[in-house]
């Protein structure tokens, strides 16, 4: 409010292109934006390069702080992996929850909704033999997985699978990870899992919705891509609840618990962008960014951006802020799957993980990539120990 903006958009493409442009523009000396979204691995890039100003002073600054501490820790971790220093702040954030068909599950007198606590790998086992069939209130399979790489890097924490870690090593390959793709190689042929190359698509709202499978782990952005409409499924336009994402271990709700009290392998997958000031510019430019993103990161604002961009807030208070309480336990027919969705969120808050970013010839993003064709391997039938060579070929694990 002390400061005289004035707005004007200019297109800038995609993430992707955002990217190639300020890389190019760091390469050739060209002028900067005072401010610039990124998710971590791309600013580890821009950090490499000098690009990047340490937020440490701004965060404790005496007239001009913010009080770190009401950031979701969760999301906040992610921006403390360069040096033990700070060089960006969570801005946007969005999870992965579970939709499921409420009509199927009524029928049978399973309530999700009621538990206190997230769903289980053994929960889907003992659902699967109830669910899964070719009856008039059962589905072809349980349980969908939008994003293999998740399905991989999430279950790694859960499971106690070391993954990587910020230096670049790449630890993967154990016996816990064998052990845990031998599991997921189970739940593949009895049909509690599947992923969307069953349908060779990307996603499996279209089969969610059609009654192909009676359960969806996906983006919780994608709350309409995941509500029958027209009516012409297996189930017509059937009831869905929204749920947090499975779990291996027992892992109490955010609503029901304190989150020092939460098992270490309670994992979550939270994905988005973070906000960071370039280095580029005078203290003066880098002030009135700082105060933008303080602005951004305030309770009530944060608040309402999570509501006008269907995110999860990355400050604790915004979830506790009252509108978003009413909005969580809202029960218009129209709007109760999105507050679900943000209920789903909120209620899985106290285990939400990250990967270590880094950069380099075998990127964090490149492994994200190779684990998520192994998923995919070992789905449409390779064994276990041909998907394990060949992440030890591609990562150059041997």
């Amino acid at each position: 409010p002390e400061l005289n903006v004035s707005f004007s958009q200019v297109s800038q493409g995609g993430l992707h292109d955002l990217f190639t442009v300020m890389r190019h523009s760091i390469w050739s000396g060209s002028n900067l934006p005072a401010i610039v979204l990124g998710t971590t691995d791309q600013f580890m890039t821009y950090h490499s390069y000098d690009a990047l100003r340490s937020l440490d002073g701004y965060v404790n600054h005496p007239n001009h702080g913010i009080d770190i501490n009401d950031f979701v820790e969760g999301f906040l971790a992610e921006n403390m992996q360069i040096s033990d220093t700070m060089y960006s702040l969570p801005i946007w954030r969005t999870s992965e929850v579970i939709f499921f068909n409420k009509t199927v599950f009524d029928h049978h007198e399973i309530y999700p909704l009621d538990m206190n606590r997230a769903i289980t790998w053994n929960d889907l086992e003992q659902w699967r033999d109830i669910i899964v069939g070719t009856g008039p209130m059962q589905c072809q399979f349980l349980l969908n997985m939008d994003s293999p790489d998740n399905l991989f890097i999430n279950s790694a924490r859960q499971f106690g699978a070391d993954y990587t870690v910020p230096n670049g090593t790449i630890l993967l390959d154990n016996p816990a990870t064998i052990s845990m793709l031998e599991y997921f190689d189970s739940r593949f042929a009895d049909k509690t899992l599947v992923l969307p190359v069953q349908w060779w698509q990307s996603y499996g709202s279209s089969y969610f919705i059609a009654g192909n499978v009676c359960m969806t782990q996906a983006n919780s952005s994608s709350v309409r891509f995941n509500i029958p409409t027209n009516g012409t499924g297996k189930f017509g336009n059937f009831e869905v609840g929204v749920i947090p994402v499975v779990q291996h271990e027992t892992c109490p709700l955010a609503s029901q618990s304190d989150a020092n009290t939460v098992d270490e392998r309670c994992s979550a997958p939270a994905q988005g962008l973070n906000i960071a000031i370039t280095s580029q510019g005078s203290d003066y430019e880098a002030m009135v960014a700082w105060k933008f993103i303080r602005w951004m990161t305030k309770e009530d604002i944060n608040m309402q951006f999570a509501l006008d961009t269907q995110s999860i807030p990355v400050i604790k208070s915004s979830f506790y802020h009252s509108d978003y309480q009413s909005f969580m336990n809202a029960t218009d027919d129209q709007i109760a799957p999105y507050a679900l969705a943000a209920l789903a969120a909120y209620n899985q808050s106290h285990y939400y993980k990250h990967e270590p970013s880094f950069d380099g010839s075998m990127s964090s993003s490149r492994v994200r990539t190779e684990v998520y064709n192994a998923m995919e391997l070992l789905f449409v039938g390779y064994s276990v120990d041909d998907v394990m060579n060949t992440l030890r070929n591609k990562l150059q694990l041997d």
